[in-house]
């Protein structure tokens, strides 16, 4: 069982190696609902960082500066996971409406009206948690 995308090609690539048949014996599907993901701080960043995508601390935070220097993300260096009560989630999220990949989801969920704040976490007041601030097009970042 594996939700890594590079490791289960890397099986298909070797099993295809060895021939093209291939026998399922079992699939178990089970239905499971996800919470809403808790608004990043910089440690958290740097675990998801290192955990989904195997990159380091210095560069992932290297990354995200770069990012935040160029507008992508709001500023990396926070230790707050709550966003303030003066902040525009409707306005932030109406920023992503064009995206190609996401954009109709997101104007869906405007359209609801179901748009609220991730409850929890800790505003510490420096800077709010880390936040995409517009889309980044197909082939635009490197």
């Amino acid at each position: 069982r594996s939700f890594n995308k590079n490791k289960i090609q890397k099986l298909v690539d070797s099993a295809l190696e060895t021939g093209p048949v291939a026998k399922v014996s079992d699939v178990i599907k089970k239905e499971k609902k996800q919470g809403r993901p808790v608004p990043l701080n910089t440690v958290a960043l740097l675990k998801a960082c290192s955990k989904a995508l195997g990159i380091g601390p210095h560069a992932a935070m290297q990354t995200a500066e770069r990012l935040y220097l160029s507008g992508y993300l709001s500023y990396p260096r926070t230790e707050s996971s709550a966003y303030p009560k003066s902040f525009d989630i409707k306005g932030m999220l109406q920023q992503q409406t064009t995206d190609s990949r996401w954009g109709s989801y997101v104007q869906q969920l405007l359209r609801s009206g179901n748009v609220t704040k991730a409850r929890g976490g800790v505003d510490m007041g420096d800077h709010p948690p880390i936040t995409p601030c517009r889309e980044a097009r197909v082939g635009e970042l490197s």
